[in-house]
């Protein structure tokens, strides 16, 4: 049974992309990829996504700053999950309070990472 949801992947890891895509597909989901914030903000132009992963360490502009320009980019009302090997308290609470909805912690378990995909848009 597909959904049709799009979900947005940012992340500057190959290996990371791969992984969520698959299991995205696997879920019925449509995996829009982007390795940096650039080229996210291109593809957010033509797909209008349902939700974000997005990593925190990437080159040039971060996962903090794509955060933090939220309003600008007018996407306030998609949810976004963080996908980062940065898993201190300190990190987590700042990307909440930036907006986040979610932490999924690095290496990525697809079981823990479906779930809360699944939960973030059900509403």
């Amino acid at each position: 049974m597909e959904n049709k949801k799009k979900i947005l992947i940012i992340d500057d890891s190959n290996t990371a992309l791969l992984l969520m895509e698959y299991a995205l597909k696997e879920a019925g989901y449509i995996s829009l990829s982007a390795s940096n914030v650039k080229e996210a903000t291109k593809l957010m132009e033509k797909h209008s996504p349902d939700l974000i992963l997005l990593d925190l360490s990437m080159p040039e502009i971060s996962g903090y700053d794509f955060l933090k320009k939220k309003n600008e980019l007018h996407i306030d009302h998609i949810p976004i999950i963080i996908v980062s090997a940065y898993d201190s308290v300190e990190s987590i609470e700042l990307t909440r309070k930036l907006g986040a909805v979610e932490f999924i912690a690095k290496p990525i378990r697809l079981d823990t990472m479906m779930d809360k995909i699944n939960i973030c848009l059900k509403g």
